[in-house]
């Protein structure tokens, strides 16, 4: 029994060593060939291979500390597995489930020396897909460390009156004009429906995703109150709602309006960095077609489309940076914004205070402990601010 307990040990330490080696390879061939990030390729690979190491580190604690290899511990410690806490990724589902331990959380009995035993659920769970974030584009951010509250001055007019001056006249007067604008952060927080404890102690992976996707949650929720809050009681302002930004109506077709509105931006001297578009208007601009006259003077036949017209809205800056602008200007797709409306800004102009950062909370207690369940919170608070409204580009894509 005693050379068989050692050998499974061994297997784990060996899996491990492989699973580091892999990981090791990967950074080393990133660092051989000069880059400062992993490919789509490598970077699935080396998270696959920390899940496996984290699953590893997890079966070798639970090992010790079972007493398995010591008979004598094994007999006291009653049979009793714990939570391993100092694997790699030393994340927050690992620290919930001691947390759940110390409040008298379920502990499962060990009923066989064996740990190659399958799982009877899966310990992965697929993820539905969310959309593209927006909120990398907000890149101004400030920390608020005294109470909810915060002023800024967003500039209103500016009008420049420089010119030449003759000798001993009067210098003409520029005007810039600002104004104090208040704001407060809100609480932006979702809950989880019960959650079993033993997965905190059998399938730690199905809480790392769980994790994620309450952190996810709220993230949507701050996005959509970035474009679309309505600043009404405890909603955040958006910039659809904001007061100042510059209009784009329809200009006849797809290309035209989109063109106009990074004209409107140049002519105010606006150095836009993105656009955000819905899909659905991503796809009107990808399959936008006009149709060529099948001999000179004649017009093509119906039911014949011609080529299209831009080389696709995330598909590089080449035929369609006629329209859309040059590699300066990034183009996001985001369910956040409307259909049928489009935005094109200077997204420093848009700045995020935050209170508390993305927080996540776990309660075992009350009518959860009758059923051996916890509730996740996460929460965050943050306010917005908009320094200039002008430099953001709202833009119409329908003649309605």
């Amino acid at each position: 029994m005693e050379a068989i307990i050692v050998n499974t040990l061994k297997e784990l330490t060996d899996l491990r060593n492989k699973l580091n080696a892999g990981r090791a390879a990967i950074t080393d061939r990133v660092r051989a060939e000069d880059r400062s990030h992993l490919n789509a390729g490598e970077d699935a690979k080396f998270r696959a291979l920390t899940e496996g190491i984290d699953e590893v580190n997890h079966r070798i604690a639970e090992w010790h500390r079972s007493g398995r290899g010591n008979p004598n511990a094994f007999l006291a410690a009653s049979a009793q597995a714990s939570v391993d806490t100092s694997g790699s990724r030393g994340g927050w589902a690992d620290r919930a489930a001691a947390g759940i331990q110390a409040m008298g959380g379920e502990a499962r009995s060990i009923v066989s020396g064996s740990i190659d035993l399958p799982s009877l659920i899966e310990p992965q769970v697929e993820a539905l897909p969310r959309p593209e974030r927006l909120i990398d584009l907000l890149v101004s951010r400030k920390a608020l460390t005294n109470g909810i509250a915060f002023e800024y001055l967003r500039q209103t007019v500016r009008t420049t009156a420089a010119a030449p001056v003759a000798d001993l006249a009067d210098k003409p007067a520029s005007t810039y004009t600002m104004v104090p604008v208040t704001g407060a952060a809100v609480v932006l927080a979702h809950l989880s429906e019960g959650v079993p404890i033993r997965y905190w102690q059998d399938h730690l992976e199905v809480v790392h995703w769980l994790e994620n996707e309450m952190m996810e949650g709220v993230l949507d929720s701050l996005e959509r109150q970035v474009i679309q809050g309505t600043g009404i009681g405890i909603n955040l302002e958006g910039v659809l709602k904001v007061d100042g930004s510059t209009e784009v109506g329809w200009a006849g077709d797809l290309g035209s309006t989109l063109r106009s509105a990074l004209t409107a931006l140049q002519v105010a001297a606006v150095r836009p960095n993105a656009w955000v578009l819905h899909p659905e208007d991503a796809a009107r601009i990808d399959l936008a077609r006009w149709n060529i006259p099948a001999a000179p003077g004649e017009d093509a036949p119906d039911g014949e489309p011609g080529p299209y017209l831009h080389d696709g809205y995330t598909n590089g800056v080449a035929a369609s940076a006629n329209v859309l602008g040059g590699p300066g200007i990034q183009r996001v797709i985001s369910t956040s914004t409307p259909v049928g409306t489009a935005i094109l800004g200077d997204w420093s102009k848009l700045r995020l205070y935050v209170r508390e950062q993305m927080r996540l909370d776990i309660d075992a207690s009350g009518e959860n402990f009758k059923n051996n369940t916890a509730t996740l919170r996460a929460e965050c608070r943050v306010g917005v601010g908009h320094l200039q409204p002008a430099a953001f580009a709202v833009v119409t894509l329908t003649d309605d």
